[in-house]
């Protein structure tokens, strides 16, 4: 693929040194001298790489950053800088930058930079064009088909979707197959994770704002819904939504308008909803913290997406698809699974659903480096003690353990202990939907010891769903 680079630089000869070494290197590569040029060039083209220098006329090149990650989420960004210092190094990386190289750089320096953000952006076009979202999800187990059908029905249709289901267990690449099988699919799928924006931010990440809304805008920034326009609109975790915004949202798929923050002007969209969430809405219905207007609004279809322990008939197909994507993408070779291992990976509760088996594979196809064949050991430690339950079974129950499970050669009793409390952790937080209160409670745990103990294990930073009692409320 070719790969387009945008060099924002001021410095006219400079800029054009940087464009002749790409094209040399067989990039198509384009500049301009400010951000606001920047800006205007992003909204029409798509580009994969920019490199921004932080020193230019007007806007800096990190004040520039977060407008360009809104317009294109996900870009590569490479900021340079004359006055370089450690603090500005981190505050780029703070703001969204890829990497940081100070000037004066060789070309040689800066173009290892951008051939290893090519090879990223190669590997991402290649995994997206070997999805499952092109409309191959596995589904062996009936229930799946069943859910399949209904996707197929619903999709040529503008019909608002509520996809329910636990985190993990794809409720975007539904969202994802509805798009491309509608008339929608040559517009744009936008999707905003509603739980990992602040709440300060969301509206303006939904409706966006006009120049001067507030301190720091310098300029106009379209939201999610423009973005969307005449495409669909995919919103997760629609159930952390505070109670003000949901008023909001409420108009918007009333009324398809809404006025950007900072103007009085109305603002026509042809948008297509799909809303997710791994939330209990009904109970969030109860104790009021979710608007039954829009509940019923949203509700129009209701998709509810099965557990993985629930569709274990999915399991080895989706293990063999997820093995097979990933070592084609890192240049591992085809792998098979030993027989021992399959036991353990069909035997596995799977709490976290579809991704956790992701990870899970990727992990064994990384630690088995070149040789064919995944075995046990390569599996994580949960997986290869799996029970039907994902929790030893012992563990279930209030009952020491027996001593028959210890084997011959004996244990590591700290490694076990530090398994079964990793394991009530996680089976305590996918209960609770993430919510570390209600996990706490579930254990009749103090919710400062809990998060103490989430820390230590490191769950906090391997799991993002894991979300405070302020943001389910």
């Amino acid at each position: 693929m070719s790969i387009r680079i945008l060099f924002v630089e001021d410095d006219a000869q400079w800029r054009n040194v940087l464009l002749e070494a790409m094209a040399e290197a067989g990039y198509q590569a384009e500049g301009v001298a400010s951000a606001e040029a920047a800006m205007v060039r992003s909204a029409s083209e798509v580009f994969d790489i920019v490199v921004i220098d932080n020193e230019l006329p007007g806007m800096s090149g990190i004040d520039f950053l977060p407008h360009l990650l809104g317009m294109r989420p996900g870009i590569i960004t490479i900021v340079t800088a004359a006055q370089s210092t450690v603090s500005l190094a981190v505050e780029a990386m703070k703001r969204g930058a890829t990497d940081f190289i100070n000037k004066p750089f060789a070309l040689n320096d800066l173009a290892s930079m951008i051939s290893v953000a090519a090879e990223r952006v190669s590997r991402r076009a290649f995994a997206a064009g070997n999805s499952v979202a092109a409309i191959s999800i596995v589904a062996e187990s009936p229930m799946m088909r069943i859910l399949l059908d209904q996707v197929a029905a619903i999709a040529p249709f503008n019909t608002t979707v509520l996809v329910t289901g636990e985190t993990g267990t794809g409720k975007e690449l539904v969202a994802r197959s509805i798009h491309q099988l509608s008339p929608r699919r040559t517009h744009p799928l936008v999707a905003l994770n509603c739980a990992a924006v602040p709440e300060q931010l969301l509206e303006d990440e939904l409706f966006g704002h006009v120049k001067g809304a507030f301190t720091g805008a310098q300029s106009a920034r379209d939201g999610r819904f423009e973005q969307a326009d005449n495409g669909t609109l995919f919103l997760d975790e629609i159930g952390d939504m505070s109670l003000p915004l949901q008023s909001k949202l409420l108009r918007v798929l009333q009324e398809r308008e809404f006025e950007k923050l900072g103007s009085s002007r109305t603002v026509k969209v042809d948008v297509r909803i799909i809303a997710a969430t791994s939330a209990d809405l009904e109970h969030r219905l109860e104790d009021k913290s979710f608007r039954s207007d829009l509940f019923y609004r949203l509700n129009v279809v209701h998709l509810r997406l099965p557990p993985l322990r629930g569709r274990t008939e999915d399991i080895p197909l989706l293990a063999e698809q997820l093995l097979t994507r990933f070592c084609a993408s890192t240049g591992l070779p085809a792998k098979k699974i030993d027989d021992t291992a399959w036991r353990a990976l069909t035997s596995y509760r799977w709490p976290g659903n579809v991704r956790q088996l992701q990870n899970a594979m990727e992990r064994a196809a990384a630690l088995s480096g070149m040789n064919p064949t995944i075995y046990l050991h390569d599996l994580p430690e949960e997986v290869r003690g799996g029970s039907p339950t994902g929790v030893s079974t012992w563990l279930a129950s209030s009952e020491p353990v027996p001593l028959q499970q210890i084997p011959d050669e004996g244990l590591n009793f700290d490694a076990v202990v530090t398994n079964v409390e990793r394991e009530l952790l996680l089976e305590s937080l996918n209960k609770a939907g993430g919510n570390k209160l209600r996990a706490a409670k579930l254990l009749n745990m103090k919710r400062t010891t809990f998060v103490e103990k989430l820390k230590r294990l490191q769950i906090e930073a391997a799991d993002g769903s894991v979300k405070d009692e302020q943001q389910t409320q």
